[in-house]
């Protein structure tokens, strides 16, 4: 997208995008009672703005394909990754939703999709039987 910014500026730049969504969290309160907080959600689209990166760019460095930079954007992926794993524990996100976006950023090998195939039980006949 543009010429890079150093490690130090990355990292800070990183920083305060994680501050910025957190500085807009707010309480709503529940018809039921309770509170539910809302934010600007952490995503790599804005991840990758913060650091001057195109998504592709930041993934690549991140996974170890680009210049030093990758622990850094490695660090902020794995926030993002919380973000969206708390989110859909708390129901808030659709758990389908979040494993594709964990796919997209790399944190996933497609492995939990495979195991989340149905379930086949086969009865012999005197289980069978049995069940009824």
């Amino acid at each position: 997208m543009g010429r890079r910014m150093s490690a130090k500026r990355m990292e800070a730049a990183v920083r305060a995008y994680f501050a910025q969504c957190d500085g807009t969290r707010e309480r709503v309160p529940q018809k039921g009672g309770g509170f539910a907080e809302r934010q600007i959600p952490y995503t790599l689209y804005g991840l990758s703005a913060a650091v001057s990166l195109s998504p592709q760019e930041v993934l690549l460095a991140a996974h170890g394909r680009g210049q030093g930079e990758g622990p850094i954007l490695m660090r902020g992926l794995v926030r993002v990754a919380g973000y969206l794993q708390e989110r859909a524990l708390l129901g808030e996100l659709n758990a389908t939703m979040a494993q594709a976006a964990l796919k997209e950023l790399g944190l996933t090998d497609g492995a939990e999709e495979e195991a989340m195939e149905p379930l086949r039980v086969v009865l012999d006949g005197e289980a069978e039987a049995y069940s009824q």
